[in-house]
């Protein structure tokens, strides 16, 4: 088709052509759709059908199935491979499982959920105040504040629960700042560390979850065999029984981690693996220690 306009005239635009569909502009970052699909932010163009009561109906059991499904793969490449997770979302394949603070997050909440029905982190008021210096702070206070003890213990044993669930999260920089000391030197990024140890704190309230299902069976027959089996049940049911337990798993599961993610030879990676399970038992002293004080202040 020619077109004749004088030096002076600006050309015309030529007519759509017959048949051509137009989709707008996207409604998310304005650009021009050549598709049901924005090319730029991939926003897709509502339509009538979207507002459809089949269609909410449609598109939430999907969200739900393909959530379930993928948390599930998540869950148990977690526990039966080790560092998948850390190769997965660095040298791809991540959209195959759930992010991993997301994961996180759904463990930590569903474990401080169960965990006050258990001996496990089982930390109360009455524990705190058989330490002298713990009992001397809250002594102080309550002569101050006048406030009868156990309204204060009641209010403390709550806010004691929401600190717990919080606090946790920061042990998991800290464990990244020891990991890149461990690893200095191999070029492995501060991220890197962080997605691991992420993991590896998944991983924790797992490990101490599950300690939670085999606990009590084992108690009870420990407790059928009788007084032979009195010194297995003692330091079963203390703090030193389930440290070791955790520091043992700990350091299986970070061997093979490593192996798998950081590509560490066999003697490194036990090394390391050991050195990083006592870093997170020591970091949840430090982690008893900073809840006491974080409740008491919010108290």
């Amino acid at each position: 088709m020619a077109f004749t306009f004088s030096r002076h005239e600006t050309p015309p635009v030529p007519a759509r052509e017959s048949g051509a569909s137009s989709f707008g502009e996207c409604g998310n970052c304005s650009a021009i759709l050549t598709g049901p699909y924005c090319s730029q932010c991939g926003e897709k163009k509502v339509t009538a059908n979207d507002y459809s009561l089949s269609h909410l109906a449609e598109e939430a059991i999907d969200v739900f199935t393909h959530f379930d499904s993928r948390f599930l793969r998540t869950l148990k490449a977690l526990v039966a491979k080790p560092g998948e997770l850390s190769n997965a979302y660095f040298r791809g394949g991540r959209s195959r499982y759930t992010k991993p603070l997301t994961v996180f997050v759904i463990i930590n909440i569903i474990f401080f959920i169960v965990q006050p029905h258990t001996n496990l982190l089982h930390d109360q008021y009455t524990n705190y105040i058989k330490v002298p210096s713990y009992s001397a702070r809250v002594r102080e206070h309550l002569l101050v504040t006048k406030e009868p003890e156990q309204a204060y213990a009641a209010r403390f044993n709550t806010n004691l629960q929401n600190e717990k669930k919080s606090l946790l999260i920061v042990s998991v920089p800290l464990l990244a700042i020891v990991m890149a000391l461990v690893f200095f030197g191999t070029r492995r990024t501060y991220a890197e560390h962080l997605v691991f140890s992420v993991q590896v704190y998944t991983f924790v309230l797992i490990f101490l979850g599950a300690t939670v299902v085999l606990f009590f069976p084992l108690v009870w027959l420990l407790g059928a065999i009788g007084p032979a089996a009195a010194p297995a049940l003692r330091v079963l049911e203390s703090d030193l029984g389930v440290v070791g337990a955790l520091v043992t798993a700990l350091t299986i599961y970070m061997y093979f981690g490593l192996r798998r993610a950081y590509e560490a030879s066999r003697f490194r990676a036990a090394l390391s693996a050991f050195i990083l399970a006592w870093t997170v038992a020591i970091l949840t002293g430090v982690y008893h220690e900073a809840v006491f004080f974080a409740t008491f202040w919010m108290t």
